[in-house]
């Protein structure tokens, strides 16, 4: 029974858990009539939607894969758990995006990540994505930084 249960595999599993828990909890919501606009709840379920099938896909994996025993490593997850926590309390004075280039630069050097090119693209080029998406395609603006108005 201990072959089922490794830490890898319960926490795949309380993740895809999780993640039923916020899709089914984003049902029977009722929102005031908003003249054919989106409901509100139109991206929160496509980003569910996508980690439900990421989180699946995890279960799966995991349930294939060959578990051996591997020691515990606390301190990228309390790096990324801190920079999370900064992330949430520097959203709205700085903007969405320098925090989260910043977050993005702190969780890729806590994962091991060390080609300096790659720490600053992907986080530069993920923000800068969304921020296009959101305050430019979609109009729903992003909390704006009181140094990069412009985007």
């Amino acid at each position: 029974m201990s072959a089922l249960l490794s830490e890898r595999r319960v926490v795949s599993l309380i993740i895809l858990m999780l993640t039923v828990g916020l899709i089914l909890s984003t049902f029977g919501l009722e929102f005031s009539d908003l003249g054919g606009a989106f409901s509100p709840m139109f991206f929160p379920r496509i980003i569910l939607g996508v980690l439900l099938v990421l989180a699946a896909l995890n279960v799966v994996i995991d349930l294939l894969a060959n578990d051996t025993a591997k020691p515990i490593e606390l301190l990228p997850v309390m790096i990324i758990s801190g920079a999370f926590l900064g992330y949430v309390l520097l959203l709205p004075t700085v903007g969405y995006f320098i925090s989260s280039v910043c977050v993005g630069i702190i969780i890729l050097l806590a994962l091991g990540l060390r080609n300096p090119v790659q720490i600053l693209l992907v986080p530069v080029c993920s923000a800068g994505a969304l921020v296009g998406l959101f305050n430019h395609v979609l109009k729903m603006p992003l909390p704006n930084s009181p140094f990069f108005w412009w985007i």
